[in-house]
């Protein structure tokens, strides 16, 4: 029953048409491009020019299609010289005929492993591995492999230039766009709050979008972008407040008037114009007042001030970013961090690790068999075995849901696709007209990019066997051969994936312990803060604290996967299980940003009696990591133990206590209760993962770290 479910998910995901469109203006240069290519192989009346521009205008078109971090002429010149280089490596390596699959296994293994640096940057990589098996499969010699790959570089050229052309747009677009969805996201979050009364909770993941997108930026352009590093640092200070919001008096915070006020500050970044929130919901904000309005109000006006800074961005103009946000990049450079991603992705307990050698293994594998098919059994073209690699290729997914959604629509699209192509093509078209159809199937490619495969590949199998009728190639084993090939593929991928798998069940135990290690790294750091405030190390509490978030979202990615997995089953914990499980880290994750928004400034503010609780919290979450990994588990109370006995009898760290004790001041009660929402936090997830490590397993695999007496809880 579980792989019949999971089947069901992977073919309803498979054929889910979705309405995602490329940013108009980007999609028309990439149709600029390509026209210009096709009218320049007319005009030659050359059909092999025509079809090779048409190649390097459409995989670079592709590139430039795809979520753009950097400016788009730098993402076009690099796509485009990346492609273009592994064209002309692929007509190097052309003569080496079988052998050529020796050269291909370790470049598919570094095409998964660029995966690291994103999904986007991932597929990029895939198109130009791609590059390499076009000429190594198609070119009939060096001469004339030589010969297309100056076509397809043209072609790759022209879609560099392209970029040249107006609009220009705001710079750091790309920047701009992913601290607008922060801004978005925050307004989501306080019309949730408004509906549902403190329940919602802020997720981390847009945050971490915009860190890295600004994280690209080189040093020299980080002046001037100073208002954007500004916009990420009061983004965070606003959730804080949000976090230390929830619960009592969260009610009376007009939340439909913040929402309105933190819309206005996304719409101001991303247009890069002013706007303004509807005069009403001014108006009440300007009347609210209370100690929430105190907290927040002043954090929405900085945001707009430099919202406004933002609308036009000059060198040495700028403010400067806020401590937290100078700390988490001072030193850190784009390349710095892509390699430390791409080494951390080397390690082979990664499952990007695993994502790469399935590439690696999976892409060498189908070229294999796409050749033996023409040379040993003499079906399709002769030799021609890059169209069941590439298939393998791009329905290969880091994991299983997209994995087995794309092997199987992937195929039914193309089958479709080159019925409709074999029927056009029984009419008579000259090579004018069959430039004019490619042209056009390579916009309906480009607008279909990411509404789904089914629909896709209908267009993009179609262009394929219009391309490669221009050169000549008859219709019959192009329109035929290809769909086999992309089932070729598709069933390869699919078996690869299963022979060489990545469960999330197995992997939640593994980021969860992760989770906790940083955890219990970070947490004596903040609570060093809180005892003496020259003590504080914020770039490296900054540094950890992204690290955590990582992990974090990572750990929620895989627990939402797990549903549509055939061996969740299989699994430590039940579902109900990891639900409690991960309803406890979310609260352990929203105590410790109250920790950090409450971070006393002064001297006078400082909590002495933490001093000796920051070594138990590490020990405690180490000890708690342990357990995940499939240790002993921790019976709970022992950190409340620790940390009762801290303040005073009846003091301010006493859940439901009307005041401050005497002699302490509202910045110290309130540092104390924090921390007493971290002891429950933290109590409340030990005894979770003890409850969970010392039940009878249920049929889910032998119990790991049961009472020596044998009794369930």
């Amino acid at each position: 029953m579980a792989w019949a479910t999971s089947l069901t998910h992977a073919v309803r995901k498979g054929f889910r048409t979705e309405r995602v469109f490329a940013d108009p203006w980007t999609l028309a240069r990439a149709v600029l491009a390509v026209a210009a290519g096709a009218v320049i192989g007319w005009a030659t009346g050359n059909p092999l020019a025509t079809s090779m521009m048409s190649v390097g205008t459409f995989i670079c078109g592709i590139g430039t299609l795809l979520t753009p971090l950097r400016h788009r002429f730098v993402n076009a010149l690099v796509m485009a010289l990346a492609f273009s280089c592994a064209v002309a490596l692929g007509v190097v390596v052309q003569p080496l005929r079988w052998y050529f699959l020796l050269v291909l296994a370790p470049v598919a293994f570094l095409g998964g492993l660029w995966w690291a640096l994103g999904r986007a940057v991932g597929v990029r990589a895939y198109l130009v591995v791609i590059g390499l098996l076009v000429t190594a499969d198609l070119s009939p010699g060096m001469a004339a492999g030589f010969e297309m790959a100056k076509w397809i570089a043209a072609g790759c050229a022209l879609t560099v230039l392209v970029q040249l052309l107006p609009p220009y747009g705001r710079r750091y677009a790309a920047q701009r766009r992913k601290l607008a969805d922060v801004y978005r996201f925050l307004a989501s979050y306080a019309r949730q709050e408004a509906e549902a009364a403190g329940s919602a909770r802020p997720a981390s993941a847009s945050f971490s979008a915009a860190r890295s997108a600004l994280g690209l930026l080189p040093q020299f352009a980080r002046p001037t972008a100073a208002p954007l590093y500004g916009l990420l640092g009061e983004a965070e200070r606003i959730r804080r407040t949000f976090y230390a919001g929830q619960g009592a008096g969260a009610g009376r915070v007009p939340y439909r008037s913040v929402a309105e006020a933190l819309e206005a500050v996304a719409r101001t970044v991303a247009r890069g114009r002013p706007a303004k929130a509807p005069e009403a919901c001014l108006a009440e904000l300007a009347a609210w007042q209370g100690s929430s309005a105190e907290r927040l109000l002043p954090k929405i006006a900085e945001a707009e001030r430099l919202a406004g800074l933002a609308v036009d961005l000059r060198r040495g103009e700028g403010p400067t970013p806020h401590q937290e946000v100078t700390a988490l990049y001072s030193g850190a450079g784009p390349l710095s961090g892509g390699v430390h991603r791409l080494a951390a992705a080397l390690k082979p307990g990664d499952p990007l690790f695993r994502h790469a050698v399935r590439v690696g293994v999976g892409t060498t594998v189908a070229e294999a068999a796409g050749r033996a098919v023409g040379d040993f059994w003499g079906h399709g073209l002769p030799a021609h075995g890059f169209w069941a690699a590439l298939t393998t290729m791009l329905v290969l997914f880091p994991d299983y849901e997209h994995t087995f959604a794309r092997g199987i629509s992937r195929p039914i699209g193309t089958i479709v696709g080159a019925f409709i192509a074999w029927g056009l093509l029984q009419f008579d078209w000259d090579h004018g007209a069959l430039a004019v159809a490619v042209v056009v199937l390579t916009v309906l490619s480009f607008l279909l990019l990411r509404t789904g495969q089914h629909v896709l590949n209908v267009v993009l199998t179609a262009w394929l066997v219009f391309l490669l009728r221009d050169t000549g190639t008859p219709e019959g084993p192009v329109a035929f051969g290809r769909p086999a090939d992309t089932v070729l593929g598709a069933l390869i991928a699919m078996v690869i994936f299963l022979l060489l798998p990545t469960w999330h069940h197995q992997h939640v135990p593994v980021l969860l312990a992760r989770w906790l290690r940083l955890q219990a790294r970070l947490l004596p750091l903040v609570l060093t803060g809180y005892s003496d405030v020259a003590a504080v190390d914020r770039a490296g509490m900054e540094t950890l604290r992204s690290s955590v978030r990582r992990v974090h979202e990572e750990l929620s990615e895989a627990v939402g996967k797990l549903p549509h997995e055939p061996r969740s089953h299989r699994g430590r914990w039940s579902e109900a299980e990891l639900r409690r499980v991960m309803a406890g880290v979310e609260d352990v994750h929203h105590a410790t940003g109250l920790l950090v928004e409450h971070l006393p400034d002064r001297e006078d503010d400082v909590v002495p009696e933490l001093t000796e609780f920051a070594a138990p919290v590490g020990d405690h979450l180490s000890a708690l990591a342990d357990t995940a990994d499939g240790g002993e588990p921790v019976p709970p109370g022992a950190l409340r133990a620790v940390f009762d006995p801290l303040p005073a009898s009846g003091g301010p760290a006493r859940p439901g206590a009307p005041e401050p004790a005497d002699g302490v001041s509202p910045v110290q009660a309130r540092a104390l209760g924090s921390c007493a929402k971290l002891v429950t936090a933290i109590e409340a997830l030990t005894g979770e993962l003890d409850a969970a490590a010392t039940r009878p397993p249920h049929g889910r695999g032998r119990g790991r770290g049961r009472r020596a007496s044998g009794t369930a809880t």
